[in-house]
């Protein structure tokens, strides 16, 4: 199972929109949109549609690194550490390394 990378995009969109709409709160708007994109497919496509939803999401953030880093003129490395270091203070300190 491919799907249209166009397509691919506009779905890991609508799941971050979904999240966007309530980051902090009752998740029904991504589930509700997780729910779409994969338990209405046929079972034996399921898996392939949450793996490619994956890829999918990888590749917006991967886009949206790269935008934050012309707008911050920042490496994408440092974007990173930024937000490791943010999550940090959120949820404790992450793994050694």
């Amino acid at each position: 199972m491919t799907t249209e990378p166009q397509v691919r995009v506009a779905n890991a969109i609508a799941l971050m929109t979904a999240w966007a709409a309530s980051p902090d709160g009752p998740p029904d708007l991504l589930v509700d949109c997780l729910r779409h994109h994969i338990q209405e497919r046929p079972p034996e496509v399921q898996l392939a549609v949450a793996v490619e939803l994956i890829m999918s999401m990888t590749q917006l953030c991967g886009s949206l690194l790269l935008l934050l880093e012309e707008g911050l003129e920042l490496a994408p490395q440092d974007v990173l550490r930024e937000l490791a270091l943010h999550f940090e203070g959120v949820t404790g300190p992450g793994p050694a390394g």
